[in-house]
C-alpha cells in the first residue's frame, strides 16, 4: 500500500458502493482538472468488465489497454499509456478489447501495482468498478486514500458504508494473513455475523487482542493508516448533506475511520449534455458551477504536498462535512441567482417596464452578496487565507 502523504506521486483510486452515482464522471473530470492545474496526471480505467473511461474522456478505444497488459506477460504498463487531446493528461484504457478478466489473480494484481508505482506522474487517478468485490477492494487498497463517490440517496449512502466496512475487513484479512489464528478469527467474524449484528472494529480489535495483545494494537494502527475520502455527487439541495453527516457518524462509530468529505458536486443537466457530446465536462463547460465544484476538489489535492492531509482552517468550522454544508449553501445560492438572471433576460425580451429594472437591481445586489460570500468561503477553506479554487 502506498502511504500518499509520504510520497510525491499521489495515487487516488475512485470507487463507489453501487453503480449509477457518477463515479466515472468524477474520476474523468477530476483527472482533467488536475491536468489543467499544470500537474502531470495519468487516468487509468480499472473498471474491469465495464470500462468506459475512454468514452467520458472522448477518446476512441483503439489502442492496447489493461486487458492486453494482464493477458500478456511481455507488455509493461508504461507501454500502454497513451496521450490525450488535453495537456498534462495521459490515459490507460481498460479491458474492452479483451474479455474475461473482470477478476484478476494475485500475481496479475501484483504486476499491475508494480506498473502503477513505476509511472512518472504527479497524480494517478484510478477508476475502479462499483461494488465490493475482492478485486475492487484490493485495487482500492493500492493507496491509503482513495475516494468513495456517493449521492444523498439513502441506498447510495448505505452502499458507501458497506463498501468501507468491507474495505476495513479485507485490509485486516490481508494484514494478518500470516497469522493463522487471527486470520481464522476474521474469516469467522465475516462469515457468521447476522444482519444488524456485525461486530464493529472495536469489537474486532478486542477479539484479536484476546488472541494476542500486540497484534490487537497492530490492528488498531493498521486501521488508522486508512484515510478514505467521500465525494458527494448529484447533490440536489443543501439538505442532502444531512444524511452524509449521519454516514460520517456511523463510520466513526463502527469502523473507527476518520473519513473526510472532499466536497460536493451538484446535479446539473450539463453533465448529460457533455456525455452526449463525448467531451469531458471540464472541457465542455469549464466555467459552469458544476465544473468549478470539481475544480475545487482538485485544488484541495494540489494544495497539499502531504495529501490526504489537507491544510484546512478548522477555526471557523468543525470538520470537512460542515465545510461541505457551507459550500453547498453558497453553490445553490449562486445557482438560484443564475436562474433569476435567466428569467430576467426572458422578460426583457417582452417588456421594458420599471418592474424589470427593479428586479435587475435586486439581482445585482444578490450577486454582490454572493461575491462577498465567495470570498468568505475562500478564506475559511485554507490556512493563511489561501484561495481554494485557482482562477475563480
Amino acid at each position: 500500500m502506498v502511504i500518499c502523504e509520504n510520497v510525491r506521486r499521489k495515487i487516488i483510486p475512485v470507487a463507489s458502493g453501487k453503480g449509477g452515482v457518477g463515479k466515472s464522471v468524477i474520476a474523468a473530470n477530476m483527472s482533467l482538472a488536475l491536468a489543467q492545474s499544470g500537474k502531470s496526471t495519468v487516468a487509468i480505467d480499472l473498471d474491469l468488465g465495464g470500462s468506459n473511461l475512454h468514452t467520458l474522456l472522448g477518446i476512441k478505444n483503439t489502442q492496447a489497454g489493461i486487458g492486453n497488459f494482464l493477458s500478456s506477460g511481455s507488455l509493461k504498463l508504461q507501454d500502454i499509456v497513451q496521450c490525450t487531446p488535453y495537456e498534462n493528461l495521459r490515459f490507460v484504457s481498460g479491458d474492452v478489447l479483451v474479455s474475461g478478466i473482470a477478476d484478476i489473480q494475485v500475481s496479475q494484481r501484483r504486476r499491475l501495482v508494480e506498473g502503477i508505482l513505476a509511472l512518472d506522474a504527479d497524480y494517478v487517478i484510478i477508476d475502479l468498478g462499483s461494488g465490493c468485490s475482492t478485486t475492487v477492494l484490493d485495487l482500492f487498497l493500492i493507496s491509503n486514500s482513495g475516494f468513495v463517490v456517493t449521492t444523498g440517496q439513502t441506498v447510495a449512502v448505505l452502499n458507501a458504508y458497506g463498501f468501507l466496512k468491507n474495505l476495513v475487513f479485507r485490509f485486516l484479512q490481508r494484514a494478518f494473513a500470516s497469522s493463522k489464528e487471527v486470520s481464522s478469527y476474521l474469516k469467522k467474524a465475516v462469515k457468521e455475523r447476522a444482519p444488524d449484528s456485525a461486530p464493529g472494529c472495536a469489537g474486532v480489535i478486542q477479539g484479536i487482542q484476546a488472541i494476542d495483545r500486540d497484534l490487537g494494537e497492530k490492528a488498531r494502527m493498521f486501521i488508522s493508516v486508512l484515510k478514505p475520502k467521500l465525494v458527494v455527487n448529484m447533490v440536489r439541495s443543501p439538505e442532502d448533506l444531512a444524511i452524509i453527516e449521519k454516514l460520517r457518524d456511523m463510520i466513526q462509530k463502527n469502523l473507527m475511520l476518520e473519513v473526510e468529505c472532499m466536497g460536493i458536486v451538484c446535479a446539473d443537466p450539463l453533465v448529460d449534455k457533455s456525455l452526449a457530446e463525448y467531451v469531458p465536462l471540464m472541457a465542455y463547460s469549464g466555467d459552469s458551477l458544476v465544473a468549478k465544484e470539481i475544480e475545487r476538489i482538485a485544488a484541495r489535492i494540489v494544495q497539499s504536498d502531504r495529501f490526504p492531509e489537507m491544510p484546512l482552517d478548522f477555526s471557523s468550522y468543525k470538520d470537512t462535512f460542515e465545510l461541505a454544508q457551507i459550500e453547498a449553501q453558497f453553490d445553490f445560492d449562486e445557482k438560484n441567482t443564475q436562474h433569476q438572471e435567466e428569467g430576467v433576460t426572458a422578460v426583457k425580451k417582452d417588456t421594458a417596464d420599471g418592474a424589470v429594472a427593479n428586479l435587475i437591481a435586486v439581482i445585482t445586489e444578490q450577486k454582490r452578496e454572493i461575491s462577498s460570500l465567495r470570498n468568505t468561503v475562500r478564506m475559511l477553506t485554507m490556512k493563511d487565507g489561501q484561495p481554494q479554487v485557482p482562477g475563480s
